[in-house]
């Protein structure tokens, strides 16, 4: 571990919302960072996007930034689980959830950290867009990060939150080999309905499942903020289960022609889809209230089929325990980067905030008072990358267990 006493250097690699609240945990402790982020633009709603919804776990971590007042203002909160007759009655029951959650898009939750870092931290965090990061090299006690463009920057430190695939974890051995990539027996099918259906409520994420099997379930959340309500995201859970009945929705392998790393359906017009035409059918006989509500095909011409949900799974040895930290505490890991999770049990956002928050923590602990160093950051790392796998591992397993039917059942 270095012993350098001087001012630190990081450069955060990834800027969703767990590399920006790092940034804005490490700014209110008087640490400068770079942030570098892929996209060139900041995150937009596409068809392809998805609704967050913050528990106690995110919205302690938005408050532990300072943050929390300013995305309540802008977020909208989630009340109530919504039980839903598909066939004919609709809502059937209402389930009070204490406390509420606090729902985002994901672009919306990027907005409201970038506006607060514009306003309130911009002499401590820099954010670079457009950036690609190809590998992370070690070089006489610094760090170059190199850059797609074949360019290197350098740091003290770095912080990988740059996702499941991340190439600061994939840069070290030592930090990639602790975990493998797992395929869970499960995937979704993606939609977004333009509209609010008459009578449906915004403060709440409504569940529906067909009444003859449970091979499939849909979870539809409103997209909405504060001032309105401007559609559903709608994700319909299937298993490998559910192909035996319904082989028309089974994911490609390849990733070859697909729209994104994300999306398993080629690229075809809506006018071509035939998975809408697959869905319609399905939906008229199984939910043709559901059906009715979200507005018939025009709905249905957004869906596409997203790969097998993926987790890391750590590679747990009675020796070696699992480290998000290098050993000399000059890089580590948080968010996806770190503990990749299925979305089963919505917890992998809120879960990668808390992250942000316990290495900013740590980092705290080692330094006090005092204005910290590379030193201390350093040993904060360390303390870190030791600790925080016992608490983000069992909620990883818990998460990939509800992805298989059978544990469903």
């Amino acid at each position: 571990m270095s012993t350098d006493h001087s001012e630190p250097r990081v450069i955060i690699v990834g800027g969703g919302p767990c590399g920006l609240l790092a940034a804005l945990k490490l700014s209110k402790l008087g640490i400068k960072s770079t942030v570098l982020e892929r996209s060139s633009q900041p995150d937009q709603w596409s068809t392809r996007s998805y609704t967050i919804v913050l528990d106690d776990k995110g919205k302690n971590a938005l408050e532990e930034a300072g943050c929390l007042e300013y995305a309540m203002a802008r977020g909208s909160e989630r009340k109530y689980i919504y039980l839903y007759d598909g066939v004919e009655k609709g809502v059937v029951k209402a389930i009070p959830k204490s406390p509420p959650g606090l729902g985002f898009t994901r672009p919306l939750l990027v907005e409201c950290l970038e506006t607060i870092i514009s306003e309130d931290h911009q002499s401590n965090i820099t954010l670079k867009r457009g950036i690609s990061v190809q590998n992370i090299v070690k070089n006489d006690g610094s760090i170059q990060v190199h850059l797609g463009d074949g360019t290197f920057l350098e740091a003290s430190h770095v912080v990988g939150a740059d996702g499941k695939w991340s190439k600061v974890r994939r840069s070290f051995p030592s930090l990639e080999t602790q975990v493998t990539m797992r395929s869970c027996p499960s995937f979704g099918v993606r939609l977004f309905c333009p509209i609010m259906p008459k009578n449906w409520n915004s403060d709440g994420t409504y569940i529906l499942r067909p009444q003859k099997h449970n091979l499939y379930y849909i979870i539809v959340s409103p997209r909405s903020n504060n001032l309105s309500v401007d559609g559903l995201c709608i994700s319909m859970v299937c298993y490998d289960e559910t192909i035996e009945k319904y082989p028309w929705l089974a994911p490609p392998e390849e990733k070859d022609g697909w729209k994104s790393e994300y999306s398993a359906v080629p690229v075809v017009s809506n006018s071509e889809n035939p998975l809408a035409e697959h869905l319609e059918k399905l939906f008229q006989d199984e939910l043709p209230a559901f059906y009715k509500a979200v507005g018939g095909r025009e709905t249905l011409q957004s869906a596409c089929v997203d790969h097998r949900v993926t987790w890391l799974e750590p590679l747990e040895k009675e020796e070696v325990e699992v480290n998000y930290s290098t050993k000399d505490g000059l890089v580590t890991l948080i968010g996806d980067a770190a503990h990749s999770m299925t979305p089963s049990i919505g917890a992998g956002c809120n879960t990668a905030l808390e992250s942000a928050v316990k290495l900013v923590d740590a980092i705290r602990k080692v330094s006090g008072e005092n204005k910290v160093d590379s030193f201390m950051l350093s040993q904060g790392f360390l303390q870190y990358g030791a600790s925080r796998p016992s608490e983000a591992i069992p909620v990883q397993k818990a998460s990939a267990a509800r992805s298989c039917l059978k544990q469903k059942q």
